[in-house]
């Protein structure tokens, strides 16, 4: 309401004026506040792309981040990371720290830092972090105070010490009363250490921050067995406190956060479940609910309410980002994406109809009025395809001391994560899309699977049985290629086996001679080590896996076979082989993985102890050839390549260590029948059959669409006799089914 007055000339005698004046109304809000604590690097100590994840996905007003350093760490540097990770309008302090080693605090805060500094830790005897501190202006009457530590990792001494030090220094420098948050890494074993106790007088450690709603682990160290990384409101300010709120989830004493452990991962994108598990320790958050008394009349510049969200959508879907803000009107408002203006876009939303990969990056609205301007969080989109998973881990049997290798292959947008487990649990660093177990024995017998995972979804493979067999392998056959008295020359080798009896021979055309062997030879300290040097292989289109050696060993009495051999080619020679084995002398398979060739000698082993057939078989060979890229590595280059250089039919390829193990067939324990299986029923969409063999022994069903021995896949492991049962036949393309003993 507007009120004019006179003022008589009696009052001033020479003027007359007119005061006008304005009813100031005043009008409350609140405004959340989260601070976070972040020692979130990696071993290099220095912020990486996991790290800038989880500050989007968690989206902190106040970050005390531990060792603050980035790129080349220039000015031009942090200020890149931190329009990345927050937003453009952040501001930063960083300690002044620049000698090689050194790992500074900083304060990050989307409210401005109206003054800041370092104390410097009198405790350590080579200081390369001081505490990092700034007075950060928030809506409202009263400046909030952060202090940046990380305490020393030397002992519970050592960290007492500097608690008393900060501790003075925070009472001498800071007002009386003010509100005051402590956060970084502590390093503490335990929350009763003496450093706790210290800080305990005028900082608050409760209620203390878990992983879960309801009791969860409150530990933050990587492996959630330590208490490192607090966030400490002084006793002013903790009143102030209010749950956590993410979309799925409200944590009322604050959030641990592990994205292994948060689910769904949907509420914080674009973390992606290993982030945490690559970063030193978790980060912690706590939420302050400030009261904020705005009054009509003065000037207000714009001030976020409501954020833009991260999103994972599929190519091909609809989005809508929004954001909304207060201030003096008219507001207006600017959509970006990856830091530039989007033509058009000027509403409280942005919407992208069919959105495509090329869509995926980050968005953000600038919003402006007469009074100033502020820009919103980022708001990442990732536009992802859920992992698939084209080839499952197949089942092995091996034999104890043995090497196993599991393979998957999936796909996905973005690349997917694995993590494999053994019967259910997670197995520690086995994140490649391979998982391989050296020396095994009966105690890793179990199902293997993998779990497949990116930011739009995640699958579990099928299991894939190991079985270690308990008996003791000996050497079949072994041919080291060496003459039967040594005579100092590579060149006058023989092919009749060193241990053993069978034969060898080329195939394919292959021709020979003899060179120096390997070192994994007995023979290789002396002058006396010859290999098997082949040639003549085929033209580099022609005749694939048709060239290269042949090796005829009964396996009679002998079951679980294991082929191992040592190989080098040439630049020219065939970069890939298969080993194909039979099992009635004329007929050969696929073992199911090509091998990789190099031009220095390494070692070959594939274990053929699931496949039955194989045992106790006096028909039993084996062969080694070269083989095209298409059929080896799956890719369309249908040719012999070179393993360093272009392919060459005169190209060599050398064997020595040939050798063929298995262990004795017991005579309580002989080797199972082969399944047969009866006659289909089919009745009401599903269809079965009966699996029968030596009773008590354990058989595997399998079915494949094409026959391919590589593809098998193994559906279920039981006793003989019983029977399998398909309940959805009618959803299945045409499928082969077979069942064969375990060993």
């Amino acid at each position: 309401m507007r009120h004019s007055f006179h003022v008589p000339r009696s009052l001033g005698g020479i003027f007359a004026a007119i005061l006008t004046f304005t009813h100031l109304h005043a009008q409350t809000t609140n405004v959340v506040v989260r601070v976070m604590t972040a020692n979130l690097n990696g071993n290099t100590q220095s912020y990486q792309p996991f790290a800038f994840r989880i500050f989007q996905g968690l989206k902190p007003d106040i970050v005390a981040i531990q060792e603050f350093n980035y790129s080349n760490n220039t000015p031009s540097d942090f200020r890149a990371m931190v329009d990345s990770a927050f937003g453009t309008n952040f501001d930063y302090f960083r300690e002044n720290f620049l000698g090689s080693g050194d790992i500074p605090n900083g304060v990050i805060s989307r409210y401005p830092i109206v003054t800041s500094g370092s104390w410097p830790d009198a405790v350590q005897s080579q200081p390369n972090r001081g505490y990092a501190w700034a007075q950060i202006r928030p809506p409202g009457t009263n400046d909030l105070y952060v202090v940046s530590v990380h305490l020393l990792t030397s002992s519970a001494s050592d960290r007492a010490a500097e608690a008393s030090n900060l501790k003075a220094l925070m009472q001498a420098n800071l007002p009386p009363n003010a509100w005051i948050v402590l956060a970084g890494d502590f390093n503490t074993d335990t929350r009763t250490e003496a450093a706790m106790a210290t800080f305990g007088s005028f900082l608050s450690d409760n209620p203390i921050p878990a992983d879960a709603e309801s009791g969860g682990n409150s530990n933050t160290s990587i492996n959630r067995n330590h208490p490192h990384d607090y966030v400490l409101p002084s006793f002013s300010f903790t009143n102030l406190m209010s749950a956590s709120v993410f979309p799925s989830h409200s944590f009322s004493n604050g959030l641990v956060f592990d994205s292994r452990v948060y689910t769904p991962l949907s509420d914080v994108a674009p973390v992606q479940f290993g982030d945490s598990s690559n970063a030193q320790h978790m980060a912690v958050l706590k939420d302050f609910d400030i009261l904020w008394v705005a009054t009509n009349g003065s000037t207000s510049a714009p001030a976020i309410t409501l954020q833009p969200q991260s999103q994972i959508i599929a190519p091909g879907s609809n989005v809508t980002f929004t954001a909304s803000a207060t201030g003096d009107a008219p507001l207006r408002y600017q959509w970006s994406f990856n830091g530039n203006a989007i033509s058009g876009a000027s509403h409280t939303s942005y919407s992208i109809t069919n959105a495509q990969f090329a869509d995926a990056g980050n968005y953000a609205v600038f919003v402006t009025n007469d009074s100033g301007s502020v820009t919103s969080s980022v708001a990442m989109l990732i536009v992802g395809i859920a992992p698939t998973i084209s080839s499952q881990p197949q089942s092995q049997n091996t034999n104890v001391g043995s090497t196993v290798t599991f393979n998957v292959e999936a796909n996905g947008t973005p690349a997917p994560n694995f993590q494999w487990r053994l019967n259910g649990n997670p197995i520690g660093g086995a994140t490649n899309s391979s998982y391989t177990r050296t020396n095994v024995q009966p105690a890793d017998t179990g199902d293997y699977a993998v779990l497949v995972t990116n930011v739009a979804g995640s699958i579990v493979s099928s299991n894939a049985m190991l079985s270690v067999n308990s008996g003791t392998p000996t050497i079949i056959a072994q041919w080291n290629f060496n003459s039967v008295s040594a005579d100092t020359n590579v060149a006058t080798g023989i092919t009749t086996p060193s241990i053993g009896s069978g034969t060898a021979a080329l195939i394919g055309g292959a021709t020979a001679t003899f060179a120096t062997g390997s070192t994994g030879d007995p023979a290789s300290s002396g002058s006396d080590n010859s290999a098997w040097n082949t040639t003549s292989y085929p033209a580099a289109t022609a005749k694939n896996k048709t060239a290269g050696v042949q090796f005829n060993v009964s396996t009679a009495g002998k079951e679980n076979i294991v082929v191992s051999w040592d190989e080098r080619v040439s630049n020219t020679g065939s970069k890939y082989g298969r080993l194909q084995y039979t099992t009635n002398g004329t007929t050969f398979f696929d073992f199911p993985t090509a091998t990789i060739s190099a031009t220095t000698f390494d070692s070959k082993t594939n274990n053929l102890s699931a496949f039955v057939g194989v045992n106790n078989n006096p028909k039993f060979a084996f062969r080694i050839l070269a083989e095209f890229e298409s059929s080896a590595a799956n890719t369309s280059n249908s040719n012999y390549v070179g393993a360093a250089g272009t392919y060459g039919s005169s190209g060599t390829v050398r064997f020595d260590m040939v050798t063929v193990i298995g262990a004795t067939v017991s005579a309580t324990n002989p080797p199972p029948a082969a399944a047969t299986l009866s006659a289909l029923t089919l009745s009401g969409g599903q269809f079965q059959f009966t699996v029968n063999g030596s009773a008590g022994s354990n058989y595997i069903v399998q079915v494949s669409t094409d026959l391919g021995l590589s593809n098998w896949l193994s559906l279920q492991t039981n006793s003989s006799p019983f029977s399998f049962v398909e309940t959805n036949s009618g959803l299945y393309p045409e499928r082969f089914y077979r069942a064969l003993a375990v060993p």
